[in-house]
C-alpha cells in the first residue's frame, strides 16, 4: 500500500458535490482503501497497489464521485497527435510514451498533489523508478519534435543545479543521481529525452532545469519511460485523465520507432465483454442485468447497449488492474457492498482433519525443542557459492532473472543455510543448536520437505548428533548404514534410509574441517538432514 494525504477541501471540490467528510471517508473504506487519519483539513488514505489511479487526487475524487452516484462515468477523448517523438532502440530502458496537456490551471496545491502522485507511483508501481518513471515538463519551454536516444557524453543543467553536467557526473554528484545510480551500474550509454534544443530529461534520474514546472505553467509535456510497455502506457493514461478531469485538453504524441514503424503513445479505447453468469456464480448473488449495470457504473464503467447477461463495457483508460472476468466480479462486489452479502452455510458437509505430514512435523518440532534446539527459518533461495562452500555441488533450479547475487538458485539442501546461520552467530555463546523444517528442490523444480539440524560447541562429537537422530527417529522410523560424505569427516557419518524401500533419504555426521574453514567456523559442528 501507499499512504497518500489529500487536502479535504480540494478533494470535495473535485468530487463535484459537497458531502460530509465522514461519508467520504466511508466511501474510501468501502472501496477497500483504509483511512488512516481524517481532520478538518486533510484525509490520509492507504491506497492499494491495484488502484494506481487513486494515487492522484483527481483519480481518488473520481472514484468516490462514481461510488456515491454523484457523477456518471465519462468517456475520455484525446486529440490526435500533432507532435512526434523519435525513439531509438535502447535495451536498458526500451519503452517510452508521451502526451501533452493544454490549459492546465496549475495552482500551488495542484502542483504539490501532482508531485506527490508522481513520487508515490515511482516508489510503488514503478518499483523505485526501475520499472516506470515519469517526467513532467513545462511544454512552452520545450521545442518539438522530441526524441528518446542513448548518449554517453552530453551536457545539460539538471534540476536544482546551475551548471552543466554529463549523465555520469549526475550519477556521481547530484543527490538524485547518487540515490538511483545503481539503475545504470555497468551501463555505458544513458537514455535521454530531448527536444530540438537539447536534453530535457535523464530518466529515471532527473529533469533539466530549463523545463521546470511552476505555478505559472499553463501547458504540460509528460513523458513516461520504463521496462514494461503496458506499465508505461498505463501511467501515462493515469496522468492524462487526471489532467483532463481538471479541464485540460489532452493530446497524443506519435512515437516514430527505429528502425521503422510508428504508433500512438496513449490508447484510450478499450472494450471488454462482461459475463454476468460468471459473476453470479462467483458471488452467489442473482443480480439482474439492470442491477449489475448500476453497480458497474458506480465503479466507472460505461455500458454500451441494453444491459443483458453479456454486456460490452468501455474500460476506463486509467484502470490498470482489469485483466480478467474476476476483476469485474470484484468491482460488482465492492459496489454492492461486502456487508450486504448474507452469509449462508455451504450445500455440502466436510470434516476437516490435519494432514499426516503436518502432524509429523509438529511432533518433530516438539522433540527438537525438548532437546534444547532453536527453530530457524532461512531463505529457500540461495546461491551456488554457498552450496559449494558446504561441499554440496548438486544441480539446482536457477532463477532466470535474479534481483541479487545472493539469491540465484532454489536450495537443494537446508544444511548450507544452517551453516550460514552458525557463521552469523559465531560471536554468540556456546553451545548453539539450530533446526529447520523447510522446502528444498531439485534441478527440475520438484520440491520436498526436509528436516535438518546443526550443533556446535567447544567439543562436540558424532555420538551426540547420532543420539539426537535416534530420538527424532522415533517419529520417522528410518534405518541407517555406514557411509562417507565429502562434507563429513571420513568414518564419522551414516546414510539414513527410508523404511520401505531402503533408499537413502538423508545423512548424519561430523562436518569436515574444510567446510568449517569455508564458513569461518572455529568450533566443531555436527549435523544431519533427512527428507520427510
Amino acid at each position: 500500500m501507499a499512504v497518500v494525504t489529500f487536502e479535504l477541501k480540494e478533494l470535495i471540490d473535485l468530487i463535484g458535490k459537497s458531502r460530509p467528510s465522514e461519508e467520504i471517508a466511508e466511501a474510501f473504506e468501502n472501496l477497500g482503501m483504509p483511512v488512516d487519519k481524517l481532520t478538518d483539513e486533510e484525509i490520509t488514505i492507504d491506497i492499494t497497489p491495484d488502484r494506481v489511479d487513486m494515487f492522484t487526487i483527481e483519480g481518488a475524487a473520481r472514484a468516490v464521485s462514481h461510488f456515491l452516484d454523484i457523477s456518471e462515468p465519462r468517456r475520455y477523448s484525446i486529440e490526435k497527435s500533432r507532435t512526434v517523438m523519435n525513439v531509438d532502440n535502447i535495451p536498458i530502458r526500451p519503452y517510452v510514451a508521451a502526451g501533452i496537456a493544454y490549459n492546465v490551471n496549475l495552482s500551488e496545491g495542484m502542483l504539490k498533489a501532482l508531485i506527490m502522485a508522481q513520487e508515490r507511483i515511482h516508489e510503488t508501481f514503478g518499483r523505485k523508478r526501475r520499472k516506470v518513471a515519469i517526467g513532467i515538463h513545462d511544454y512552452d519551454k520545450t521545442t518539438p519534435p522530441y526524441s528518446y536516444r542513448a548518449f554517453r557524453h552530453t551536457l545539460f543543467i539538471p534540476l536544482d543545479f546551475d551548471k552543466e553536467m554529463s549523465p555520469q557526473e549526475i550519477l556521481e554528484k547530484h543527490p538524485k543521481g547518487v540515490e538511483y545510480s545503481d539503475i545504470y551500474k555497468g551501463v555505458d550509454n544513458y537514455p535521454l529525452v530531448l527536444d530540438s534544443k537539447g536534453v530535457i530529461s535523464f530518466p529515471p534520474i532527473i529533469n533539466a532545469e530549463r523545463t521546470r514546472v511552476t505555478a505559472d505553467t499553463k501547458n504540460l509535456f509528460i513523458e513516461v519511460t520504463g521496462t514494461s510497455e503496458t506499465a508505461v502506457r498505463d501511467v501515462l493514461h493515469i496522468f492524462l485523465t487526471a489532467l483532463h478531469d481538471r479541464g485540460a485538453h489532452i493530446e497524443n504524441v506519435t512515437l516514430r520507432l527505429t528502425p521503422h514503424g510508428s504508433k500512438e503513445s496513449a490508447i484510450f479505447e478499450r472494450k471488454e465483454k462482461f459475463d454476468l453468469q460468471f459473476t453470479r456464480r462467483l458471488l452467489g448473488q442473482k443480480f439482474t442485468p439492470d442491477e449489475a449495470a448500476v453497480l458497474l457504473r458506480r465503479m466507472g464503467y460505461i455500458i454500451e447497449g441494453t444491459p443483458s447477461d453479456i454486456m460490452t463495457l468501455l474500460i476506463p483508460p486509467y484502470r490498470t488492474d482489469i485483466i480478467h472476468q474476476v476483476d469485474f466480479a470484484e468491482d460488482v462486489a465492492i459496489a454492492y457492498g461486502y456487508n450486504n452479502f448474507k452469509p449462508k452455510l455451504p450445500a455440502f458437509m466436510t470434516i476437516a482433519s490435519e494432514l499426516q505430514q503436518r502432524s509429523i512435523e509438529q511432533k518433530l518440532r516438539l522433540d527438537f525443542i525438548s532437546l534444547g534446539f532453536q527453530e530457524v527459518m532461512t531463505w529457500t533461495l540461495t546461491n551456488k557459492e554457498t552450496e559449494v562452500a558446504a561441499m554440496m555441488e548438486e544441480e539446482a533450479a536457477e532463477i532466470k532473472n535474479p534481483r541479487t547475487s545472493e539469491c540465484t538458485i532454489f536450495r537443494t539442501s537446508i544444511f548450507p543455510s544452517l551453516l550460514t546461520t552458525l557463521s552469523i552467530n559465531k560471536t554468540r555463546g556456546l553451545p548453539q543448536k539450530f533446526f529447520e523444517i523447510g522446502r528444498v528442490s531439485n534441478a527440475k523444480g520438484e520440491c520436498k520437505t526436509h528436516i535438518a539440524c546443526v550443533m556446535t560447541n567447544n567439543v562436540v562429537s558424532f555420538s551426540e548428533i547420532k543420539g539426537v537422530y535416534e530420538i527424532i527417529n522415533e517419529n520417522l522410523h528410518t534405518s541407517y548404514t555406514g557411509c562417507d560424505f565429502k562434507w563429513c569427516i571420513p568414518g564419522r557419518s551414516i546414510a539414513i534410509l527410508s523404511k520401505k524401500h531402503k533408499e537413502q533419504i538423508g545423512w548424519c555426521g561430523e562436518v569436515h574441517p574444510q567446510v568449517l574453514e569455508n564458513f569461518k567456523l572455529e568450533n566443531p559442528v555436527v549435523a544431519f538432514e533427512i527428507s520427510i
